[in-house]
């Protein structure tokens, strides 16, 4: 079974102020750190929403479109929200904004996981509804 949002979904908001350390040469953001914003995105996400405890996740998936650079001195947003909610699995989708431009779009997999016995777990009726209830 898969639910994908028919509604606004609840969505976080994570302000990141670049380092600049995390810059190349050319003074643009450098790649690696966007996935380490999109980390700190889901983390927030997760600990504003959810149980922590009862949700033990296994990222599967990370896809990031890298649609227009961004530079040190100026925050950047990381927007995340609950796209897709299977049987066992999750979709996040996450965007990145800097003074208005849209930077990354990117698309993270989890899975609700077991790591006793290594193997994914459908969602109970307490984390589907949770979840659902995230999707708007």
């Amino acid at each position: 079974m898969t639910t994908e949002h028919k509604h606004r979904p609840v969505t976080e908001i994570e302000t990141i102020t670049p380092r600049f350390c995390e810059t190349d040469a050319l003074g643009h953001i450098n790649n690696v750190s966007y996935a380490a914003w999109l980390e700190q995105g889901r983390m927030r996400y997760f600990m504003t929403n959810l149980d922590k405890d009862r949700n033990p996740f296994m990222l599967v998936k990370i896809e990031i479109n890298y649609r227009n650079e961004s530079f040190h001195g100026t925050d950047v947003e990381v927007h995340t929200y609950l796209s897709r909610l299977g049987n066992s699995s999750l979709t996040l989708s996450q965007n990145i904004y800097q003074n208005g431009n849209h930077v990354v779009e990117s698309t993270t997999t989890l899975v609700n996981y077991d790591f006793d016995n290594k193997c994914s777990l459908a969602f109970d009726e307490t984390q589907r509804a949770q979840l659902t209830a995230l999707m708007g």
